[in-house]
């Protein structure tokens, strides 16, 4: 039996096709190994969303070559976004054998058949719009980096694509236009993790809110999980804050197991910078979305992307996320510096931001950002909380516990691995909150 070693760069969504890739190969009498030296094929897959981590993999790749003479027919395989971006540089320049887009994983048994036998450069980039609706994908080798520490939690991909081409974005050129999978098959996934034990579920797409499946949309899929799986939480990932209306925030009102947490990425305060990104709304328009959310779910956690050094950003656009940012009061934020990706629009937008203003700019950013989510953290002092505990906390003695809101708390007290636990905050360690076990919880979430 041929054996594999799968290594994985990017998000969620890479995480989650990871495992689609690895159903697909068990299927095909493929095993996984987590010794890349004891492996016949190496792969990985990749993302393109930042030239770092493209960097990265092709570092990587690197090193599978040098493996390559080790074995006679041992193969080495690029998969996902970078595959689907630089399938010629990959053959021609770092000598991959088999180069495959995030639209053919169904291909790959035969692409590493075929270079086992011998052929080499083997390409399988986007011919059809797939979304592995019958796939149910496997997760890897303990210890593994697609292998999740919390057994507890699992994703679903709900739609694959974009279609919003917001200027500086690769993704819906690697990734396609927007498709959204079947909800019975949605929910047939879901339902065989609880099976498994999962009791944090996540639906997964470049934008969940775009979701379509004939006249139902992401409220109703998000009615139905939560309605099928009411001992489960549920959470997505990520929203686009054009889509955000009051139909989304009346279902997450209305389905005590939603949690009430929303991803909503603002990447700029400044109205000049957001019409230049074609983000399609206004500073104005995403702060009254804000409204709209707090209004109708007054304890939701909200957290952000935020992109600085944009082209043409000024230090008066700079200070205007940078207001946006203190007037909001994130949760917390997931912050970048502009990386110029070839094939985008903006790759072409004068004048470019200097690296060391944009380096300055980002690090300012942080700071105020890590000031304002040690600030809402401090404000969970003496407040009750519902925990679902995930195992022993890493970095300290006690239990991890997730709040709804998904953050992470200390617990003290006795506790076991998928418990439901009611405690108090009592003391702030760093960042994070340390609370004392007041109850077992009598409901799931």
């Amino acid at each position: 039996m041929p054996k594999f070693y799968l290594q994985t760069y990017g998000c969620q969504m890479n995480v989650y096709e990871s495992g689609v890739v690895r159903r697909v190969l068990a299927d095909a009498g493929l095993a996984e190994t987590a010794d890349e030296q004891d492996a016949d094929v190496l792969l990985m897959m990749t993302c393109s969303v930042r030239s770092h981590a493209e960097q990265r993999a092709r570092g990587r790749l690197g090193t599978f070559r040098a493996l390559r003479p080790e074995r006679p027919g041992r193969v080495v395989g690029v998969l996902g976004c970078m595959a689907q971006r630089l399938a010629e540089t990959l053959v021609d320049e770092d000598r991959a054998d088999i180069v495959v887009g995030p639209d053919e994983y169904l291909r790959l048994p035969e692409l590493i058949a075929s270079a086992r036998q011998g052929s080499t450069g083997l390409v399988a980039i986007r011919q059809t719009s797939e979304c592995y609706d019958s796939i149910h994908p496997a997760i890897g080798l303990p210890g593994d980096g697609d292998c999740p520490e919390n057994p507890l939690s699992a994703q679903v991909t709900v739609m694959r694509g974009c279609d919003n081409y917001c200027t500086y974005c690769i993704v819906p050129h690697v990734k396609g236009r927007e498709r959204s999978r079947p909800l019975a098959s949605i929910l047939s996934e879901a339902e065989r993790h609880v099976a498994n034990g999962v009791k944090d579920l996540t639906l997964l797409g470049q934008n969940v809110l775009a979701y379509r499946d004939g006249s139902r949309r992401f409220p109703d899929l998000l009615a139905a999980v939560a309605s099928a799986l009411p001992q489960v939480r549920i959470r997505f990932l990520t929203s686009h804050p054009r889509d955000l209306d009051a139909s989304l925030l009346e279902a997450m009102r209305s389905l005590p197991n939603v949690c009430p947490s929303i991803h909503l990425p603002v990447q700029s305060g400044s109205d000049p910078i957001l019409e230049r990104m074609n983000r399609g709304y206004t500073r104005e328009d995403y702060l009254a979305k804000v409204a709209l959310c707090r209004k109708a779910l007054p304890d939701v956690a909200l957290t952000t992307d935020v992109l600085v050094g944009f082209p043409s950003e000024t230090e008066a656009d700079f200070k205007a996320t940078l207001d946006l940012i203190e007037q909001v009061r994130f949760d917390f934020a997931y912050m970048f510096r502009f990386s110029m990706r070839p094939g985008t629009r903006a790759a072409e937008f004068e004048p470019k931001v200097s690296e060391s203003d944009a380096g300055r700019r980002l690090s300012r950013l942080i700071e105020v950002q890590n000031r304002i989510t040690a600030e809402r953290n401090r404000d969970m002092m003496n407040k009750v909380f519902e925990l679902l505990i995930e195992g022993p906390s890493p970095r300290d003695s006690g239990w991890l516990g997730r709040t709804l809101t998904n953050k992470a708390v200390i617990v003290k007290g006795p506790c076991a691995p998928g418990d439901l636990i009611r405690c108090r905050v009592t003391r702030i360690n760093g960042w994070t909150p340390v609370a004392e076990v007041q109850a077992r919880a009598a409901t799931a979430c």
